[in-house]
């Protein structure tokens, strides 16, 4: 993972020095700098984007110490048995364990961060209160899916794409791409974990419009949605969207296999 990221700095300081020429152009004679000059153009930019790099991964660390001192982790709370399940499932699936936290907020929605060990995951509370308890697991497989795959690795070294200034909300788009890629391969986990894909579905039809007209995201309502977002105009609207459309969530369940 790390040689890649530097590779990624190496293009960027190619891209940032304009190819060197205009970068290394003596400002009176036009002429074309050294090599070396070239050289250590790339290395001055690659440098000051590794410090970022570093910013970026701290954060990650004090986001850590905040759910450690604002939010409940469950480890040893009435939630205990998300610790013993989640254990169980990371020895299952041979990846690192996860440390889950729950915080205030009635959305119901969860997320996971982390680069190395110990990666966490946050549940909001309104995860905890109207979710079942299968509905649940189905979430904290989701998002341990994210660890599993290195997703979570990969959003904390490509934040430094993102924050770059200019070319920062081209760099998030052609990432977002990815990233409801990475969507979906979470989804397929928790549905081979579970091997229920009407858990699996629900949890996400509450996810995206709430526990109070789930029930009515029914069958005849989920297919008359397929219909009318069955353009081209729809999917590129979807390209400006973090995660895929809840139609295509559910789909790519449908036609999935377990």
């Amino acid at each position: 993972g790390i040689g890649v990221v530097l590779f990624v700095f190496f293009l960027m300081g190619l891209l940032l020095t304009n190819a060197g020429s205009d970068f290394m152009r003596d400002e009176y004679t036009g002429e074309v700098g050294t090599v070396v000059d070239y050289l250590l153009g790339i290395g001055f930019y690659a440098f000051f984007l590794g410090i970022f790099l570093v910013i970026l991964l701290v954060t990650i660390r004090v986001m850590r110490q905040s759910f450690l001192g604002n939010a409940l982790q469950v480890e040893y709370s009435n939630y205990a048995w998300l610790r013993d399940w989640s254990n169980k499932v990371a020895e299952d699936l041979q990846m690192p364990r996860v440390e889950i936290f729950i915080t205030q907020d009635p959305v119901i929605n969860a997320y996971a961060i982390g680069f190395k060990t110990p990666y966490n995951i946050m549940l909001n509370s309104g995860a905890i209160r109207y979710l079942s308890k299968e509905e649940l697991k189905a979430v904290v497989v989701h998002e341990m899916a994210h660890v599993k795959y290195h997703h979570t690795q990969w959003n904390a070294y490509l934040g430094i794409l993102t924050a770059l200034p200019i070319i920062g909300g081209l760099t998030s788009w052609l990432i977002a791409f990815w990233g409801r890629r990475a969507e979906l391969t979470a989804d397929s986990l928790a549905l081979r974990y579970l091997m229920d894909v009407e858990i699996v579905k629900n949890s996400l039809v509450k996810v995206h419009v709430g526990p109070d007209v789930a029930a009515s995201f029914n069958d005849v309502a989920r297919q008359w949605q397929v219909i009318n977002t069955e353009s081209t105009f729809n999917r590129f609207s979807q390209t400006f969207s973090s995660h895929p459309f809840l139609v295509r969530r559910l789909q790519h369940l449908d036609n999935s296999t377990y």
